[in-house]
């Protein structure tokens, strides 16, 4: 089944929607998602339904079918390929593969991403910690993600994801030594909704608004959970 890049788009934004919100997607909701008009929204939702990849209930909203949603379960499998390729092989920095992969998912045949899969060794995670869906589409679901905002101050923890989708958090995590494998000390929550952490390799604070603490996974560090038991 040949879709374009521009009807994928379409079906991420939907899955994103439907992930964010737990319930069937409004047409305003996916025309903010993917920058267009409710109009033009209203069109590649009618041809993704012909396709059976949506299905539109009118006055409930648009969700995607088991069809679609394999569809866009394809795309995050290569898509994640191609981010680790792009870091473990080209040394990109893992703030700058989104948009990367973000183009060549669409071009990335199943043949080759089988290849590249097996040529990275079977990766569980991308380079921000997302898990990489395998060649069934199943996620792996045996890796659990803390948010930092979970620990306590006085505690260590080790980053195992970051938000990546926004390039300003990224860029803002990244310049302060924010990134996968880092250990962080928590030492401070402020009543203004700031978490100060210091990054293993500095003694300069960062300060994080929780509602970026929040999307940032960690695990205690082994000492941590030494001291725990």
């Amino acid at each position: 089944m040949a879709l374009s890049p521009v009807a994928e788009d379409y079906l991420k934004a939907i899955y994103r929607l439907e992930e964010q919100y737990s319930r069937p997607v409004r047409t305003v909701e996916i025309a903010d998602a993917v920058g267009v008009t409710s109009p033009s929204v209203t069109s590649m939702v009618e041809t993704l339904d012909e396709r059976g990849l949506v299905a539109s209930t009118p006055y409930k909203g648009v969700e995607l079918t088991e069809a679609g949603e394999a569809v866009v379960l394809n795309l995050v499998r290569k898509h994640r390929l191609l981010e680790t390729f792009l870091v473990e092989c080209l040394e990109v920095p893992w703030t700058d593969v989104h948009r990367e992969a973000d183009r060549l998912e669409h071009h990335l045949s199943d043949e080759l991403a089988r290849r590249l899969e097996v040529f990275l060794g079977g990766p569980a995670t991308d380079p921000h910690g997302d898990p990489i869906p395998d060649a069934a589409l199943t996620v792996p679901d045996d890796r659990s993600y803390t948010p930092l905002t979970e620990y306590d101050v006085g505690e260590s923890v080790v980053v195992d994801r970051v938000p990546h989708r926004d390039r300003d958090v990224r860029e803002h995590l990244f310049e302060n030594g924010i990134e996968l494998g880092v250990e962080l000390s928590l030492e401070a929550v402020t009543p203004v909704g700031i978490v100060d952490v210091v990054p293993t390799d500095s003694d300069r604070p960062v300060s994080l608004p929780t509602q970026l603490a929040r999307r940032i996974g960690a695990r205690a560090t082994l000492q941590q959970e030494t001291d725990r038991i």
